[in-house]
């Protein structure tokens, strides 16, 4: 009996030593499986998630990660951690937020911004300052744009557009179909370099100023939106009076 109950202690001790060895073991394939599916996930994955959620591109790369590619378990990944739905949140209303001004070097030009948020409390908070600040200045190097989104635009300015650009010699000839699609190509390129959403962050060439604020919004978890612009150009006033 004793010989037996010696023998179960001696197997007891050696599978508890065995577990301890294989502990690290399991954390370190499990560390290299993430690794793995980080270089497994293709950049389409990582796009169509990022324009579902509108979560910032690193995080909807980790959701994927952490979901082993799976979108949908990614998508409840990001709303788990408020990092989701960014474009929900743009449904709700905002009537806090500052107005901010930038003054370009030289004082020859200024840019007066409008944006809005949720609350009192974000509207006073540094990030919240940050952006604004940087909108402002984005709006400041960017001297073609005059509307915040594409729905601004009247209307009536994008049919004169449109007429215009029927008119175009090098169309004669052409299919009305075809014609009407590279109109319709033309017309929304130019309009887009008018609009301040649609523009290139000046600090971040690969991302919109859409997708800049967007990551605000996931930041700070309030709805972001910018209600409005205006720059001031010395002389303009007087050029104008010349006219």
């Amino acid at each position: 009996m004793m010989m037996v109950l010696r023998l179960v202690s001696f197997l007891a001790v050696q599978l508890l030593c065995t577990g301890f060895q294989l502990m690290p073991m399991a954390t370190s394939l499990r560390r290299t499986g993430h690794l793995l599916n980080a270089a497994t996930i293709s950049a389409a994955d990582v796009k169509a998630l990022r324009e579902e959620s509108g979560a910032g591109m690193m995080d909807c790369k980790k959701a994927l990660v952490e979901a082993d590619g799976d979108k949908e378990k990614a998508a409840e990944w990001l709303r788990v951690k408020g990092l989701a739905s960014a474009a929900k949140k743009g449904e709700r209303a905002t009537k806090e937020g500052l107005i901010e001004t930038y003054i370009h070097t030289g004082g020859r030009l200024g840019v007066m911004i409008e944006v809005n948020c949720e609350t009192d409390f974000v509207s006073k908070g540094p990030k919240f300052k940050e952006l604004c600040r940087n909108l402002a200045m984005q709006v400041a190097a960017s001297p073609t744009v005059e509307y915040v989104r594409f729905e601004d635009i009247p209307v009536d300015a994008i049919e004169k557009e449109r007429e215009m650009e029927m008119k175009s010699e090098d169309l004669d000839g052409k299919p009305d179909n075809i014609k009407e699609k590279i109109v319709q190509g033309r017309v929304n390129k130019m309009f887009n370099e008018k609009v301040l959403l649609e523009q290139d962050y000046i600090k971040d060439s690969k991302m919109t100023v859409d997708e800049f604020v967007k990551s605000y919004i996931a930041t700070l978890g309030e709805n972001i939106q910018i209600k409005r612009f205006i720059k001031f150009e010395l002389g303009d006033q007087e050029d104008d009076d010349e006219e």
